[in-house]
């Protein structure tokens, strides 16, 4: 089966939303009790040479209960997050929790995951997302605010990007297929807005290449003023928000992986078929509102990455 990559997320910042809540759902024919929801962290940092606030939501969820009928660390770390933590929102920046959450310590596990689904009219819905299990409090004078993440994919495709018009804008875009549990794919969007780091990765990599990357999480919003002119008469000035949900490349491994540290080209095909087919099923879910059946899924394509399902 298709390995898990490695997909590891950093963040340092105050602690500036929790909206937690128990809820459940059965199965079996028994209620299984959850926890879950988003914590927002607030991170000032620098992208591109330019100063950002981020508002990064981190979502956490679990079960009260394991496989063993044991209550579940998880739900009662993420049942503490609700209680004991003081956000923001709750109080005042100077007031709130200064929080780590760190993919790569034994006490918390943060990864970038794909949401994805179709609204009514078909289309898809799709931006990466935050998961971890645990988010720690940590001293204030501890805190160094940033928000990173290292990610290791095969590239589906890269070129620059172009606009709902057709016209080449100046970030370069990686459609990255990420190998998450069970050997199920995401693909993941990560640009490059870095001259220097579009010149890296245009000079060492190639399509179906396994590398390694290293970037930042760019969650934030941005308030614009424009001139709303309908023909004649006066024009209005309105105001709009612009939410930005993007994960921007600062770096990686010149050298692509190769041998049993690359992943399989195969493997990875045989993937995003499954991928496609559950996507093609939820497509009809959503338009239909009737479940359908799966079509056997094909053999996979070994020449290359052919489908990506979208």
């Amino acid at each position: 089966m298709l390995r898990q990559a490695q997909n590891e997320v950093f963040i340092e910042g105050i602690l500036s939303e929790v909206d937690i809540k128990k809820g459940s759902y059965m199965k079996d024919g028994e209620t299984v009790e959850t926890i879950g929801g988003t914590v927002k962290i607030r991170v000032d940092q620098t992208i591109n040479n330019n100063p950002v606030t981020c508002e990064i939501p981190v979502s956490v969820f679990s079960t009260k209960y394991n496989k063993e009928g044991k209550e579940n660390g998880i739900y009662k770390a993420i049942e503490s997050m609700a209680t004991d933590l003081t956000s923001i929102a709750a109080s005042s920046v100077e007031e709130a929790d200064r929080v780590r959450v760190s993919g790569s310590s034994r006490f918390a596990n943060g990864n970038i995951q794909m949401n994805e689904y179709y609204n009514a009219s078909g289309n898809l819905v799709s931006f990466p997302r935050i998961h971890a299990s645990f988010i720690n409090r940590i001293r204030k004078d501890e805190c160094k605010p940033k928000a990173t993440f290292t990610l290791e994919f095969a590239i589906a495709s890269m070129d620059y990007e172009t606009d709902a018009d057709g016209v080449q804008t100046d970030k370069y875009l990686i459609k990255a297929i990420v190998p998450q549990y069970g050997g199920k794919v995401d693909i993941v969007p990560l640009y490059a807005v870095s001259p220097n780091v579009i010149d890296g990765i245009t000079s060492n990599w190639q399509e179906k290449d396994t590398v390694l990357a290293k970037g930042r999480l760019n969650f934030s919003a941005k308030t614009e003023t424009y001139i709303e002119d309908l023909g004649f008469g006066e024009a209005e000035e309105k105001t709009r928000t612009i939410n930005t949900s993007e994960l921007i490349l600062t770096g990686g491994a010149p050298e692509p992986r190769e041998g049993d540290f690359a992943f399989d080209v195969g493997e990875i095909q045989q993937a995003l078929t499954e991928r496609k087919a559950r996507l093609d099923e939820l497509k009809e879910k959503a338009t239909n509102g009737a479940k359908v059946r799966k079509a056997p899924v094909p053999a996979a394509n070994a020449k290359g990455f052919d489908d990506l399902g979208f």
